[in-house]
């Protein structure tokens, strides 16, 4: 399944393109679960350090060379094809450094944040998020980017991508029933002045 520029949709706040079939996200889920480095993906704020954390998921760090489809491009260069035809603020990046598979269960969400920042993130320029679940196996686990006068869920398509700028403020709602997987990753460039 090869992306085509003419697959890329967008409404301004953010673009989207058929990554993966189904039986690709399948592929990439079940990599990421017997060979990906996995950890409980919690993130604090310093204000909220002893509360509930901001996020709660399990995050595994992928090989995207490592996972190949039948017409031989990889997780990574089907992700670099996104982020180049994705890019309609036409932001540099240079590199794509880690894509990581997430996975909501039952209780799991990430509450309202940016992937920008002026510590580690300050390199993010685009934000990328792909449905690696069908829709109908789970129950909430929206992702909603805040952008303007009204917020804007992003597709819950199996195999969707959608990327935005990296400052842009968004959430990942609790997961109500079932599982979600989530394929991110964010493209990098010199740091903003």
């Amino acid at each position: 399944m090869a992306i085509e520029k003419v697959a890329v949709v967008s409404d301004g706040i953010s673009a989207r393109t058929k990554l993966f079939s189904p039986s690709e996200c399948l592929t990439i889920t079940d990599w990421a679960i017997r060979h990906g480095e996995s950890h409980q993906g919690l993130v604090h704020t310093r204000q909220e350090a002893s509360r509930e954390p901001l996020r709660r998921c399990r995050e595994y760090l992928v090989d995207p060379h490592a996972i190949s489809f039948p017409d031989g491009s990889s997780v990574a260069s089907r992700v670099y094809g996104a982020f180049a035809l994705g890019n309609i603020w036409e932001l540099e990046y240079s590199e794509v450094p880690s894509i990581r598979v997430m996975e909501y269960q039952k209780g799991d969400g990430y509450g309202a944040h940016t992937d920008w920042s002026n510590g580690a993130a300050r390199m993010r320029k685009l934000s990328m998020t792909c449905q690696l679940t069908n829709e109908g196996n789970y129950q909430g686990g929206e992702v909603v980017l805040y952008a303007g006068p009204e917020d804007s869920p992003i597709s819950r398509v199996h195999g969707m991508a959608t990327i935005w700028p990296s400052w842009t403020l968004h959430e990942v709602l609790p997961v109500e029933s079932g599982v979600r997987y989530a394929l991110t990753a964010w493209a990098h460039g010199t740091p903003y002045r």
